[in-house]
């Protein structure tokens, strides 16, 4: 290799650099800017739905820190499924704010699974349910059935109104089209509500899972504290059945 060629090569590797770090900071511009869009427009009731949600997740999952004296291999398997739901739920409400649409849809249906593989396993032998995709219709009935085929048809962008989630943008010379860069959209709160249906039915059955495993909690807060979610998420009309 000659010198000359040489150093094209390494002009090449300085200005794919530049471009990552000028891309990486577009985003991450965009986001904080979806991001505050999204808060200003937030209905009041839906930030103290989300505040609540958040709130009772985390002290419930909190509790899983301390000692269980009986376990078996459900208990251990349905463990790592509520802890990776619980993450997977505070990544989401990062995305949706932040504009990403697509994502979030995407990770809704991992934590539909989820939250329907917790059901499963406290109904039947493991063994029966072991490489097998969770049933959401057995588990969440006709909310199931509707909002299942959508999650799935995003996650798998197998129509091109999925595109739609993107947001649209217009150039200077009039071409329009799908925002490169994450832009806060109406369809936000409608994304959220979709997560938020998903995250309810989560922590109700890890309230449950709590008094199974742990004979001394005392659930009288959190109980009351889900109840609270339950008027909240009824008055922001997150518990009609949904599609997207």
């Amino acid at each position: 290799m000659s010198d000359k060629q040489e150093n094209e090569i390494w002009d090449n590797v300085g200005d794919l650099i530049k471009s990552a770090t000028n891309v990486t900071s577009e985003f991450i511009k965009a986001r904080d800017l979806a991001y505050k869009r999204y808060r200003k427009l937030e209905p009041e009731p839906h930030n103290r739905f989300r505040v609540t949600l958040d709130g009772l997740i985390g002290r419930t999952i909190m509790q899983l820190r301390h000692k269980i004296d009986s376990t078996n291999d459900k208990i251990s398997y349905q463990i790592s499924i509520a802890i990776s739901f619980v993450r997977t739920h505070f990544l989401l409400n990062e995305l949706i704010l932040n504009g990403e649409l697509i994502e979030s849809y995407t990770l809704i249906r991992k934590n539909f699974e989820s939250a329907t593989r917790l059901n499963e396993i406290d109904k039947n032998p493991l063994q029966k349910l072991l490489k097998k995709t969770p049933n959401v219709i057995n588990i969440f009935g006709v909310s199931g059935k509707r909002l299942y085929p959508d999650l799935s048809e995003i996650a798998h962008f197998g129509t091109p109104r999925v595109g739609e989630l993107l947001s649209i943008d217009s150039a200077n010379d009039g071409r329009v089209g799908p925002s490169l860069i994450p832009i806060h959209s109406e369809h936000g709160i409608e994304c959220y509500n979709r997560h938020a249906f998903v995250s309810i039915y989560f922590v109700f059955w890890l309230i449950q899972f709590l008094k199974k495993v742990y004979p001394e909690y005392d659930s009288t807060d959190d109980d009351q504290a889900f109840m609270f979610v339950i008027s909240a998420a009824e008055e922001c009309n997150i518990l009609e059945s949904p599609s997207t």
